[in-house]
């Protein structure tokens, strides 16, 4: 199947058409809290940003039991209307009095916070709401665009934006999107499945949620081929985070002698070689090789960036490494969603979520200590040698166990 078959089902088009809407918003968000940050604090601005990757990790987990405990639907809707409430609240403290930095850490923190909830309860629907397990992996792969377009459209949105409105109503404008979110999701209602884990057993919610981690560990600890995969995620997210979120700012500025519009066309680079890798990754066999060597292809482009010397360089190297990043993403998500019983989806996906999201935290928090002791362009090549070495290293992983790496679905 091609993922052109998941517009042949209304409720996931108005799903993803949702999503997409909610994106953008984020994306203005994220332009918002981070510059007025900036303005308020300099270069101490990234504890407002770290306040809410904080937020994600602290709550990760807790995110994923209730995704399995609760019914997802109102999850979703609860999250999405509380954190319009959480973001509407900046312009409104703008009008009667002045934003301060605590508000901003407030407001960080509680929407990355209700983020942990609503993410895994979306990804936990999803097998039931494609009904066809054939389908799946082009849905996965139909979503995971929306954040990756918000990435390609949000520049230009912002700077027209920018033209009528203050900064502070770009939270108005993300708080408006969440609750197009909620109402687009009573319209899709009746295709949600309550979670048959409680209906089956209703004794299951006076469970603690750390017995319910700890049986959502050993169904992991279990599962030889995921642990590998996650453990190859968390040191490509570290790798990444150290090269794409920090590298190739300082290279675009530093090595290039370019402008920050410049490092906007890199990032735009990258979004459109991820759309156009999700297009390929929908339609490709559900093979655990291909998700090494989107690490292959991802450590390969970002060497191509790291070796440039002009911006057209950088920026095929960007659209290279964007082509191999989302290969490994939706073929993981996939994994998680057939190999195990839907009752624990969210926590599986959880312990993804906070593996990936420790990598990345490290790896920016490294790459400060590097980038001050070698080169930019040195530092940049080693991490992207590090991504190709796990790429390698997951492929021989993958015959060594000898299992075919293919998905079943689980009943």
């Amino acid at each position: 199947m091609s993922v052109q078959n998941v517009f042949k089902f209304p409720h996931l088009v108005v799903l993803w058409i949702s999503q997409l809407f909610s994106a953008i918003g984020d994306h203005l968000y994220v332009v918002a809290i981070t510059w007025i940050a900036i303005q308020e604090l300099g270069s101490s601005a990234a504890y407002v940003i770290g306040s809410g990757t904080f937020s994600s990790l602290f709550f990760g987990l807790l995110g994923g039991v209730y995704a399995d405990r609760w019914n997802r639907f109102n999850i979703m809707i609860g999250t999405d209307l509380l954190r319009a409430l959480f973001v509407a609240l900046i312009p409104l403290i703008e009008l009667v009095s002045e934003i301060h930095i605590w508000h901003l850490v407030l407001i960080s923190v509680a929407v990355s916070g209700l983020g942990t909830f609503f993410n895994p309860s979306l990804q936990s629907s999803l097998p039931s709401l494609c009904k066809d397990p054939r389908l799946l992996q082009q849905t996965n792969a139909l979503m995971d665009t929306t954040h990756r377009l918000a990435r390609i459209f949000g520049p230009g949105l912002t700077g027209v934006f920018l033209l009528f409105l203050p900064l502070p109503h770009f939270f108005s404008l993300d708080s408006f999107t969440f609750v197009v979110s909620a109402i687009a999701l009573t319209f899709i209602r009746k295709s949600f499945m309550k979670t048959r884990y409680i209906q089956s057993n209703p004794s299951q919610k006076r469970q603690t949620p750390l017995k319910d981690l700890t049986q959502a560990y050993h169904l992991l600890h279990n599962h030889r081929l995921l642990v590998g995969a996650l453990i190859s995620l968390g040191l490509v997210n570290l790798c990444w985070g150290a090269v794409y979120m920090v590298g190739v700012p300082l290279f675009t500025e530093k090595v290039l002698k370019e402008s920050v519009a410049a490092f906007g066309l890199i990032g735009g680079a990258y979004g459109v070689g991820n759309i156009v890798s999700l297009l390929v990754v929908g339609n490709i066999k559900r093979n655990m090789n291909y998700m090494y060597i989107g690490h292959l292809i991802l450590g390969v482009g970002f060497i191509v960036i790291a070796t440039a010397d002009t911006l057209w360089v950088a920026l095929l190297g960007a659209v290279i490494a964007a082509f191999g990043s989302p290969m490994g993403d939706i073929l993981l998500l996939t994994m998680i969603q057939t190999d195990f019983p839907e009752t624990h989806i969210g926590k599986i996906y959880s312990f993804r979520a906070l593996i990936g999201g420790l990598g990345l935290s490290l790896g920016t928090f490294l790459a400060s200590f590097f980038y001050q002791l070698l080169p930019i362009s040195v530092v940049m090549f080693i991490f992207s040698a590090i991504i190709i070495g796990v790429g390698l290293t997951g492929i021989m992983f993958l015959k060594r166990i000898n299992l075919k790496p293919v998905f079943h679905v689980s009943k």
